[in-house]
């Protein structure tokens, strides 16, 4: 059997992991934006940001031997003082980075 102590920290332990973001989400005031969102959802949840730049270009080939070009987009947004950098691939979030 546990002590009481033990028990509150593996409670506390446990509390902290389920309430943890993933480190490829973002909160936007009471909206999580995570990689996979549409840009239309990155908006709406956390508005319009302070710099927005093509910066590249990406091509897949589809199964029927196409070439798609996407463009790769970065957004960037001051949350809380900090700097966030979040790229699309064509209309997708595909990585959350924080700036130093």
């Amino acid at each position: 059997m546990l002590s009481r102590s033990r028990r509150r920290a593996l409670l506390a332990a446990l509390l902290a992991l389920l309430f943890s973001l993933p480190a490829h989400a973002l909160r936007c005031g009471t909206s999580i934006v995570d990689e996979g969102d549409l840009k239309f959802e990155v908006l709406q949840a956390c508005g319009e940001p302070i710099s927005r730049e093509v910066i590249g270009y990406v091509d897949s080939v589809q199964l029927n031997d196409r070439i798609r070009v996407m463009n790769i987009e970065e957004w960037i947004y001051q949350i809380h003082g900090n700097y966030q950098s979040l790229e699309f691939e064509g209309n997708r979030l595909v990585r959350i980075t924080r700036i130093r």
